[in-house]
């Protein structure tokens, strides 16, 4: 055989072999790095009764400082010795976060999130998202930084021009960028389906006070099922590619240049598919989804081979990924892309679940799920062995 037929040969055959590795749905090869141009989502319009329920709940607008202004319950400092900062949910004979199983929390972000300079509306806080699982109902909770008290919100949707309905999916992560908050549903995998929820800051309404088993419009009044607030969705993503992904949590990255949001995929080791992560750019200006003819198009894919992540975000570079281990401590994953990801074993405790990352102060935050062992958790970049 002649030198050049075995090297067009060779060339052919090294690049049939990429092409197979770089199949987005399918991570068994050795090259992990994926094209983005294979991870879609479809921007949908506004709620088409968001404008008219807007001005007709006009006089019951919030903000987010009312919302800290008005909180009603508080956390309790926690004795854990490797956070920074640890806290505990309020747990009192007559409320209990700790021990409720109808909510569970999943995500965390902050102001710092919120706006590169660290405070929104002059202030600094935690936003937590909690699922219900009775109904898939999602609640969020501002938490004030300063005083640590806090309030639940209830996320909803509108449904008419004087309507709205709570939004039924697993919040499995959340982020707050500039006015909007953004939630993934963690039901949202396959064609078709919504990854990413956006709730508008701008629209925070005040609901009559009682109605407790009231959700929406009832005569002149208007409730959420006991709760003081609520914040109405704005606009979805759609995951529009054949194959699935997963959309299990989610954080800012606000040392990407442009800001990019980071999509991970959580599964048990008995799963035979993939585990990805995947970047989305996002526009300042706009607080949307860098998007061409309405197709947001990712710039980042890469696969992982972590089983039970929970929770990850880059800053700098480096990624900080959460593992749950059962009823045992939760592992903290460094990873540089490039390099193999170091194990920092048994760093979380229990039942960790999202992080969120303050470039501000060069800290990280993250929270635990377990039942009367629920965390709100600050830790130093520095502490994590990359």
């Amino acid at each position: 055989m002649k030198l050049s037929t075995f090297l067009l040969l060779a060339s052919a055959f090294f690049e049939s072999q990429l092409s197979l590795a770089a199949d987005p749905n399918d991570c068994s090869g050795t090259n992990k790095e994926r094209d983005g141009a294979d991870f879609l989502l479809k921007e949908s319009a506004n709620n088409a009764y968001l404008s008219a329920l807007s001005t007709k709940l006009a006089s019951r607008k919030a903000s987010v400082s009312d919302v800290l202004n008005s909180a009603n319950h508080a956390l309790t400092t926690a004795s854990l010795t490797k956070p920074i900062e640890a806290y505990m949910w309020e747990h009192t004979d007559d409320f209990n976060d700790e021990a409720t199983t109808k909510w569970v929390p999943q995500g965390i972000t902050s102001t710092a999130d919120a706006l590169g300079a660290g405070e929104y509306e002059g202030r600094s806080a935690w936003a937590v998202s909690w699922y219900n699982e009775v109904d898939n109902s999602v609640r969020v909770t501002f938490v004030d930084q300063d005083t640590k008290k806090y309030r639940h919100v209830l996320l909803v949707v509108p449904t008419a021009s004087d309507n709205y309905a709570a939004v039924p999916v697993h919040a499995g992560g959340i982020v707050w960028y500039g006015n909007t908050l953004w939630v993934v549903d963690s039901n949202g995998d396959d064609a078709g389906g919504v990854g990413f929820r956006v709730f508008d800051l701008t629209n925070i309404w005040t609901m009559d006070s009682g109605g407790d088993d009231i959700m929406g419009k009832s005569g002149s009044n208007y409730y959420a099922m006991g709760y003081k607030y609520v914040i109405p969705q704005i606009r979805y993503y759609t995951w529009t590619p054949s194959f699935n992904f997963r959309f299990s949590f989610v954080s800012l990255d606000r040392t990407d240049t442009p800001d990019s949001l980071l999509v991970g995929e959580y599964q048990t080791a008995s799963y035979t598919g993939p585990r990805r992560f995947v970047k989305w750019d996002l526009d300042y200006t706009t607080r949307k989804l860098k998007t061409t003819s309405g197709i947001a198009t990712a710039t980042w894919a890469y696969c992982v081979d972590i089983d039970r992540m929970q929770g990850a975000v880059s800053a700098n570079g480096k990624f900080y990924i959460s593992r749950s281990n059962g009823a045992d401590a939760g592992d903290l994953w460094g990873w540089v892309p490039g390099s193999a990801a170091h194990n920092n074993a048994g760093f979380l405790p229990t039942s960790p679940e999202d992080l969120s990352f303050d470039s501000v102060n060069n800290i990280f935050y993250t929270l635990t799920e377990a039942v009367n062992k629920r965390y709100i958790l600050a830790y130093r970049a520095s502490q994590v062995t990359f």
